[in-house]
């Protein structure tokens, strides 16, 4: 026992007059900011990874929509039932424009929320880099998320326009049918169309303004080229082309047809050519918008 005690005394002594050297402190985690990838360098990975960050303005958006308006999201509502009367009155009594044996109101209103959605989509979009120059001049995130969120914030008032188009339904007595299933491939269609346009304009528009005025007249007349207060039937044979070329044709006519079983189903040619147009837009607008993101910031 005594011989232990000196033992260990030394061996102590010794541990503190050499003490085990420190470790080297691990090296914080560097986070480099450069300019944007090369063109081909499409973005949408990085996009996928900010889901939770596209949640958060695409709430943001609804939220501004209706700030401090009294009606709130009734304004949503009004907008199509106004223009359902209006079309009503002029087309389905004074011209007396066919339906396709449906009730003139159920048939444009069916056929209006869709656009109505899809127009929404491409105007808020179309201004979400512009509209939001203050964040984008302060910190960097995936710039798509912007016009993905004001193209999703439209799909709330579509489900309140929807409600309203099944209540008007039950007055005339129709009931939707199986088809109402497909409704939600039709809806995803418009939403895709509307986010590729959106690529585009979003970007010419933080660059060019006279895009932002340009954009409600081509929506204008781009209503009276879909099939929304007339139906495909009445178009003369020599014009159906135009029809085919349109990707809103398909899309309108589909919502409706799956919403009211009697009315005419989409055409499948026009389907084919609106997946067709989808790819080309789609692929030219993330590149056109990838383009013009490296320059955003110095540019807007």
């Amino acid at each position: 026992m005594t011989a232990a005690g000196p033992s260990w005394s030394v061996a102590q002594t010794h541990a503190q007059a050499n003490p085990a050297p420190a470790q080297a402190p691990r090296p914080h985690p560097v986070t480099h900011i450069v300019a944007a990838p090369p063109w081909h360098e499409t973005g949408l990975a990085e996009l996928a990874r900010a889901y939770e960050l596209l949640l958060v303005f695409t709430w943001r958006q609804i939220g501004v929509q209706y700030k401090q308006a009294v009606l709130g999201v009734g304004w949503a509502v009004l907008s199509p039932l106004l223009s359902t009367l209006v079309f009503t009155f002029v087309f389905g009594n004074l011209a007396a424009i066919p339906s396709e044996g449906l009730p003139y109101p159920l048939f444009v209103l069916s056929g209006l929320i869709t656009w109505q959605y899809f127009a929404r989509a491409i105007t808020s979009g179309s201004n979400s880099i512009w509209g939001n120059s203050h964040i984008i001049t302060k910190v960097y995130f995936p710039r798509m998320i912007l016009p993905l969120s004001a193209v999703l914030a439209g799909l709330v008032d579509y489900v309140v326009n929807l409600m309203v188009l099944l209540l008007l339904m039950g007055f005339y007595g129709r009931a939707p049918g199986v088809g109402l299933l497909l409704l939600p491939v039709f809806l995803v269609l418009a939403t895709m169309i509307g986010f590729a346009l959106s690529l585009w304009l979003s970007a010419l528009n933080a660059l060019y303004r006279d895009i932002g005025f340009m954009i409600p007249i081509a929506l204008q007349a781009w209503m009276f080229l879909t099939p929304v207060i007339y139906p495909t039937g009445l178009v003369p044979d020599g014009w159906t082309w135009l029809l085919h070329l349109n990707p809103m044709t398909a899309v309108v006519q589909g919502a409706r047809w799956a919403v009211l079983p009697d009315a005419t189903p989409p055409d499948l040619l026009g389907l084919a050519l609106l997946a067709g147009e989808f790819v080309v837009l789609f692929l030219g607008g993330v590149v056109t918008f990838h383009k013009i993101d490296a320059v955003l910031a110095d540019r807007i």
